[in-house]
């Protein structure tokens, strides 16, 4: 017998035995490998949850302070830019439906003071690397071309993001979807006393929060962003008036603006 014989028999089993090996079912090696993938898959996801939750309590808060502005800061900035984007959307309205030129100039006057504030609070937030809403641009591009001109749409007048947002204490005089396109079906003064009525409504709306960031900011800015806002409406909402009642609207009185 050769030494190549003898290697042969001596690791070939005998005849009708199965091997250790053969004898492992293949199907708890892949049973325990799928084991361990699921168990690493659970892992990573429990640590991407600890992970948001710590940035989320932790992280975001310790910015904020280290920033030196809070949530109520960053939330006013938000619901404002909101707030006066939809203004713009309103002023935006006027070219093609009013035949006034108060009224026209009163609406170029107030949409490019709303375009303004959109402005200034945007830079805040982007100072802080906090994300601006897609209102605040959308009322940005509107305000560059359609206050003085008529921007064509559909009938149902133009738009600068979403509108009614309800946000904490209310809507703050924010219009809906159908209320704006109620009033882009009017024409002549039937449009004129809705418009004027309708940002009435909207500025004494906008004194909410600009009033809340006054009383309980954090940040300096963004205060003073409020008062020049809460100062501005208080101004504006007083023309609006007068031009409403000039036109045959209903006289309004409000004693959210002294």
């Amino acid at each position: 017998m050769t030494p190549q014989d003898s290697t042969t028999e001596e690791t070939t089993p005998p005849s009708g035995e199965v091997s250790d090996q053969e004898t492992t079912p293949s199907s708890a090696y892949g049973l325990g490998r799928r084991l361990r993938i699921m168990g690493a898959v659970l892992a990573g996801g429990l640590a991407v949850v600890l992970a948001l939750l710590l940035w989320l309590g932790v992280l975001v808060p310790a910015k904020q302070e280290a920033a030196g502005y809070s949530e109520a800061d960053s939330g006013y900035a938000a619901v404002a830019i909101e707030h006066n984007a939809q203004a713009v959307q309103l002023a935006a309205l006027a070219p093609g439906r009013s035949t006034d030129d108060d009224v026209l100039a009163l609406a170029v006057e107030v949409g490019e003071a709303s375009a303004g504030r959109v402005d200034e609070l945007a830079a805040w937030l982007e100072a802080r690397d906090i994300p601006v809403p897609a209102a605040g641009r959308e009322a940005m591009a509107l305000a560059e071309g359609g206050l003085k001109t008529e921007v064509p749409d559909d009938g149902s007048g133009p738009r600068a993001g979403t509108t009614a947002h309800s946000h904490e204490g209310g809507n703050h005089g924010m219009l809906t979807d159908e209320q704006i396109d109620a009033m882009a079906r009017l024409d002549g003064s039937e449009f004129d006393i809705a418009l004027l009525a309708a940002l009435v409504e909207h500025h004494y709306g906008g004194l909410q929060p600009a009033d809340k960031e006054i009383e309980g900011g954090t940040d300096a800015e963004a205060m003073a962003l409020a008062q020049s806002e809460a100062d501005a409406i208080r101004v504006e909402v007083e023309d609006v008036r007068d031009l409403l009642a000039a036109v045959g609207g209903p006289g309004q009185t409000n004693d959210q603006t002294s």
